[in-house]
């Protein structure tokens, strides 16, 4: 297979169907700017926000993972509540711990007693 182009990529992630943002958004062929994992965990659909929330291939800024633990939609927080590459400041812990779904808290309590 081809590696994607620039072109095909952004053409990809900007698709009107999201279905194709979603499967872009899934895709690990390519490395994502800066612009299209904000724009990806900005996406009007939240199926497309936990796809870029679930790559490995960045770091979210502080300012992204505090989007993504207040995000309206269940599957973004939960994503951003399990990765490991930040450590949660002390409002975003009592806010998870208090999470509305039980997953979300459960991920809160499994840091909570890790830092212990």
């Amino acid at each position: 297979m081809e590696k994607l182009t620039y072109d095909q990529i952004e053409f990809g992630l900007t698709n009107e169907d999201v279905s194709t943002r979603k499967e872009f958004a899934e895709c690990r062929d390519y490395q994502p700017t800066p612009e299209q994992i904000e724009r990806g965990l900005t996406d009007a659909s939240s199926e497309v926000r936990a796809r870029f929330a679930d790559r490995k291939d960045y770091i979210p800024t502080a300012a992204q993972i505090e989007r993504g633990l207040t995000d309206t939609e269940v599957n973004v927080r939960y994503t951003f509540a399990e990765r490991e590459d930040y450590t949660p400041t002390h409002e975003q812990m009592e806010r998870g711990l208090k999470d509305p779904h039980r997953f979300v808290r459960l991920l809160f309590a499994q840091r909570k007693d890790s830092m212990h």
